[in-house]
Parts: C-alpha cells; structure tokens; sequence
C-alpha cells in the first residue's frame, strides 16, 4: 500500500472520529435526555447531563439550561433560583445572556417575584433585543407595579395582532385576548369600568378556561360588575 492510499485512509479514520461520531453521539444524547424529561425521569436526566458523552456533545452553558428545564418541569424552586445564579455568572454570550433574562424574568413574574422580576429585566437590558424588552417592561409595569401607563402601546400592539373584524382562529385567540386583557387591566386600576369591560369582554371569549379568564372574573367580582 503506497503513502497515499495511507493518508486518504487516515484521513477517513479521522473525520469519522471527528466529525460523524460527535454528531452521532450528539443525536443519541439529546434523544436519551428528552425522553427522561418526558417521562419525568429526573434522576437519570441528571445523570445524563453529567455523563462524560454529555460533556463532549454540549457545552456547559447548553447542559446547565437543560438542567434548568429539568427544575422548571420539577417546580423545585430553590434549585430554580440557584440555577439562574449559576447562568447569569458564567462566562457566555449576549444571545445567552438574553436567553437567560428572557426565561428568568417570565419566571419571577409569573411567581409574582417583583425584585427578582425587575432583577433579570434589568441584566437583560443590555442583550434583550429591543422589541422583546419592550414587551418585558410592559408587561413588568402592568402586572407587577400596576401602572396604567402603556394603554396606547398595548393598543397599537392589539391593532398589529387583529384587525378587530375578522374572525380569530385558535392560534390567534390567545395572543390577542392577553394584550385584550393586559388593556382592561390598567383601566381597572384607574376604576374605569366602562373601558375595561370594553376590553374584557371579548378577552373573557378568547381566554376562557386560562387563568386570566380567572382573574378578570375575580376584578369584575370586587368592582361590582355583573
């Protein structure tokens, strides 16, 4: 066998090795960890984050946000706040960083966390795009600090989702009836019951059975409304 044939061979071991065996690897190890998520299998999930396969599949950043998931899915709030800790004080990019703040301040608010809410948004800023912080510092405003400020930005938001005609199908009914509701809610706080029922109603409609159906049934119940 002449040096060339040589070569070429050792330069099929090798991409083998390096390049089809990792990716390979990669698919078995992510396959293995979304079944024992599914199958709420946090034991092995944890074990499998901090298998040697794991660790030369993905980086360290990808095998922490997983192990997030697993605690989000297991509602243990004291790993969940160790958690975001650890993410924010790694060494990783903005896209991450944004990630990071995304997910931690959707956490914080549905948690009713104001400090911690405000926190994220706050570490966010800089690596959020500007559409989405945007979105968070409505949000952030009008359920956490109950401010009524952001009535014509959450309109302009309603008129870019629907035109206030058409029918809604499925998919469109909750990103519509949540800015609907995120309206009458900064009325209710300025006690003006006629704009927010305007609002609400077709809110009620679009998000029943959801727990925001709940909590404009629960307002409308303490401003007397029928």
């Amino acid at each position: 066998m002449d040096s060339k044939t040589i070569n070429v061979i050792i330069i099929i071991v090798l991409t083998v090795l390096f390049v089809v065996v990792p990716v390979i690897m990669k698919k078995v190890v992510w396959k293995k960890l979304l079944t024992q998520l599914n199958n709420e299998q946090y034991d092995e999930f944890y074990k499998t984050l901090d298998s040697t396969s794991c660790k030369l599949s993905y980086q360290a950043f990808n095998r922490e946000y997983m192990r997030l998931s697993g605690y989000l899915a297991q509602r243990n709030d004291a790993k969940i706040e160790e958690q975001f800790e650890l993410l924010k004080n790694m060494r990783i990019s903005n896209k991450q960083k944004a990630s990071v703040a995304s997910r931690g301040f959707y956490y914080y608010l549905e948690k009713g966390k104001i400090k911690k809410a405000e926190g994220m948004l706050s570490y966010g800023k800089s690596f959020v795009d500007e559409k989405t912080f945007k979105n968070m510092q409505i949000q952030f405003s009008i359920l956490m600090k109950k401010e009524a400020k952001y009535i014509d930005d959450c309109k302009e938001i309603l008129n870019g989702l629907w035109d206030g005609q058409s029918g809604l199908v499925n998919n469109r009914k909750f990103p519509v009836g949540t800015i609907q509701y995120l309206i009458g809610l900064q009325y209710s706080y300025l006690k003006d019951i006629d704009h927010m029922m305007e609002y609400f109603n077709p809110a009620l409609q679009n998000l029943a059975d959801t727990p925001y159906e709940e909590d404009m049934r629960r307002i409308m119940n303490q401003l007397h409304v029928g």
